[in-house]
């Protein structure tokens, strides 16, 4: 299990396998590459999804995250009320996942606040689900995330999962 928190500065968390992200465009991607305009204004990013290469939340406020990567099979580890869930997204795992601000994508910056997460290599079905913390009185919130459940999967499953759904848990 991982769990870390990511600043975000671009409205976006992702997770990812960058050596398959990286294969897909021929082994390596040019520092300062802007994937996120090719992959929201070209079918580039459906495909990028529905090959299980990313998972991302998207418009979702700036701010610190809990964040946690878990395996299905491990004991639940949302902090607080899981208040927003998405998935399926597919997911490949060849060496390791990372997960990282969506900044990213944005202006490619190979390991530039990259947190690695040690996953065994394979296919999965990823849930998502935002959570949040409020104090005792229930009138402000202390802490806030996301949490990456992973279902080991013997193929890749479809994409079901819906990249325009609120996943805000900041409001």
């Amino acid at each position: 299990m991982f769990v870390d928190t990511v600043i975000t500065d671009y409205n976006g968390i992702v997770l990812f396998e960058p050596h398959l992200l990286q294969q897909r465009y021929g082994g390596a991607i040019e520092e300062g590459t802007d994937l996120f305009t090719r992959f929201t204004t070209t079918d580039e990013g459906d495909r990028v999804l529905a090959e299980g290469l990313i998972v991302p939340v998207l418009a979702i406020d700036d701010s610190p995250y809990k964040v946690i990567v878990r395996r299905a099979s491990e004991p639940e580890a949302a902090r607080g009320p899981v208040i927003v869930e998405n998935g399926v997204f597919p997911l490949r795992v060849a060496q390791g996942l990372v997960v990282a601000d969506l900044v990213v994508l944005r202006e490619w910056t190979e390991g530039l606040g990259w947190k690695p997460v040690d996953v065994e290599p394979g296919s999965y079905g990823v849930t998502v689900r935002g959570f949040r913390v409020l104090d005792a009185a229930g009138s402000r919130i202390i802490e806030a995330g996301y949490e990456f459940v992973l279902e080991p999967r013997d193929a890749l499953p479809p994409l079901t999962a819906d990249v325009g759904k609120n996943m805000r848990v900041l409001w």
